[in-house]
């Protein structure tokens, strides 16, 4: 006999319209979830018509400020505080510098200098604060003669005791070293300063310094001033200088020389006066002209005029010529040539001083 037909009933279980409701309810999330966001980024964007918004202005007063308070004005920098995230990427601002927070270096600060003497003031003396230097101040009771002679005691680095001569209005006129006979570092010593007036006087007073250079910095220490009567006659000195401007030759003669003439303080020792102006620092100090062969910075140590011989010993930078035959030529022809001119010379002899007249000056 042939089956009987069924009929398959549907399931109406509750699992199964359980399942269908939660899928609803997701699917209504999602959808809800993208339609919010859709409408937020719509209102982000810019409408016709509409620009974007503009970052706030900047006077030039804030950028000013921030400098003055030792800041650093940027145009892009983190607008978040350490730690913070934020969605902006920069912003203007001034940048203050990070204040360190580790012990700060240790200073050493020198104690100041003891302002007790460092000896008994000698009597009848001008000294600096602390008695380094003193000086004799008879030479101020009546006006400077050229030459003119300071004596004094000091304690100084090397033993080296230097002046400055200065007119009313502060211009130096002269300047020099001495060398104090200390018997021991420490220890003072007696100075002796004899100086020639090179340049004559605007102004009728003036002041002498005599004071040490501190060899730490150069700067004035231990300085005393002694105010001076300073002389107002003059006379005029000849003297012949070399053959050079700029560097080259006039003459291929290397003993020609030139007469040249100068105005300087009346001085009782002609000679000396002369051959001092001949060496000093004012004849290489006009501008692009070169009018000496000697050396810079040589000085005259002494000059003795007897029975007709000058003898004038130099300081040690006259062996600062160079060399060659030219040149020792050249100079002899300045210094004898000038000295020559006196009645009372007849013949130079030229030593450097801690050597003999045959080793001095050769080619």
């Amino acid at each position: 006999m042939p089956k009987a037909k069924t009929t398959k009933q549907p399931d109406n279980s509750p699992f199964d319209r359980s399942g269908a409701g939660i899928r609803a309810a997701l699917l209504f999330t999602v959808v809800a979830f993208l339609t919010i966001a859709l409408v937020v980024v719509w209102k982000q964007l810019p409408k016709e018509g509409e620009s974007k918004p503009k970052p706030p202005i900047v006077s030039n007063q804030e950028k000013l400020d921030c400098k003055a308070k030792g800041g650093r004005w940027v145009e892009c920098a983190s607008p978040c505080a350490p730690g913070e995230i934020c969605a902006q990427v920069c912003v203007a601002k001034c940048l203050m510098p990070e204040v360190a927070t580790s012990t700060p270096l240790q200073v050493e600060v020198p104690e100041p200098e003891p302002a007790t003497p460092v000896r008994e003031r000698p009597e009848g003396m001008s000294c600096d604060d602390r008695n380094f230097i003193c000086v004799d101040p008879v030479f101020a009771e009546s006006t400077l003669t050229s030459p003119f002679i300071v004596q004094g005691t000091g304690i100084a680095f090397e033993n080296t005791i230097n002046w400055r001569l200065l007119d009313g209005n502060g211009v130096e006129l002269e300047k020099g070293f001495v060398t104090a006979d200390a018997p021991d570092a420490g220890q003072p010593g007696n100075f002796e300063i004899r100086a020639f007036l090179l340049t004559v006087p605007k102004t009728a007073t003036g002041t002498l310094e005599v004071l040490e250079y501190s060899a730490k910095d150069g700067s004035p220490i231990h300085v005393v001033r002694i105010p001076v009567r300073l002389p107002q006659t003059s006379m005029t000195v000849k003297y012949f200088s070399g053959q050079y401007v700029d560097g080259a030759a006039l003459d291929l003669d290397c003993s020609n020389v030139f007469e040249q003439t100068a105005t300087v303080v009346r001085s009782s020792l002609p000679v000396e006066t002369t051959l001092r102006y001949l060496l000093a620092p004012k004849l290489w100090e006009q501008e692009g002209i070169r009018v000496t062969h000697i050396p810079r910075d040589t000085r005259l140590v002494s000059l003795k005029v007897s029975g007709g011989t000058a003898t004038a010993v130099l300081s040690p930078e006259l062996q600062n010529y160079g060399g060659g035959s030219c040149n020792v030529e050249a100079i002899r022809s300045q210094i004898e040539t000038t000295l020559k001119q006196f009645s009372s010379v007849n013949s130079v002899v030229i030593i450097e001083q801690g050597k003999t007249a045959q080793e001095t000056l050769q080619p």
